[in-house]
């Protein structure tokens, strides 16, 4: 068996994509579950990723967060397969405006702050026992600097039209940090990908997803003990701290 067994939700496309790609492209040794709302998916992004020539061990899984029996099926299926999980990486994420009429107000933030926030404490929950299982076991949330109180409060983020998906990673922020302090066993980390060319904002991003993948593989690869538990970005090839 590999020495780590690491999964991403979401990873059928986008950064989730991109942070497996980038994982396989540091290490052949590890055992990779791409993670998707459906197994068609997630079956089609394996094909891609080995299309790619990686020489790492790439799964597909069905994971639905928002779904309690999805995570529960998710959970019983890593366990019997490989009986722990190494690191855990919460990508999966959604974003959206709401109209102009506010009809959709409520719809629109418990939509998403229950896919970004409420369903990244239930499925790192329910993952735990499998992650106790490993020797070194690591939680990264994939964040984002709208997220940043700090950037915010400076001015250094312009303000956006996307308020709940800010919110929702402002949350997601504290959950990491709450999170690390109830289970200090595991190793919690927030990860700002930065702003990346994904069907996500319709390709606009000027950062490449690969390049904003490298702060979650860096995180899940680092020796114990070389980053400290924090919210990180990879920027200039190197990990900088992002303000909370």
């Amino acid at each position: 068996m590999a020495t780590k067994v690491i999964l991403t939700t979401g990873a059928n496309r986008g950064i989730g994509f991109s942070i497996v790609q980038a994982l396989a492209q540091r290490s052949s040794d590890l055992t990779l579950l791409v993670a998707s709302r459906s197994k068609d998916n997630a079956n089609e992004a394996v094909s891609q990723l080995q299309g790619l020539g990686l020489k790492a061990d790439v799964q597909p899984i069905e994971l639905d967060v928002t779904d309690d029996v999805s995570i529960k099926g998710a959970v019983e299926e890593v366990k019997a397969n490989y009986g722990k999980l190494d690191v855990l990486i919460n990508n999966a994420g959604i974003a959206g405006k709401i109209a102009e009429d506010n009809s959709d107000f409520r719809e629109m933030y418990q939509k998403i702050l229950n896919t970004n926030v409420t369903s990244v404490g239930l499925v790192s929950t329910l993952f735990l026992p499998l992650l106790r299982e490993a020797k070194d076991p690591r939680i990264v949330n994939v964040s984002s600097a709208r997220g940043s109180l700090t950037l915010v409060t400076t001015g250094k983020n312009p303000p956006t039209a996307f308020i709940p998906y800010s919110v929702s990673k402002a949350a997601l922020n504290l959950l990491t940090v709450e999170l690390s302090h109830t289970h200090p066993d595991i190793e919690f980390q927030a990860v700002n990908p930065g702003w990346c060319k994904t069907g996500f904002n319709g390709f606009r991003g000027p950062k490449d997803p690969l390049e904003g993948a490298q702060s979650a593989a860096e995180l899940a690869l680092a020796p114990k003990g070389q980053y400290k538990p924090g919210f990180w970005a990879w920027e200039n090839n190197a990990m900088e701290e992002v303000p909370w």
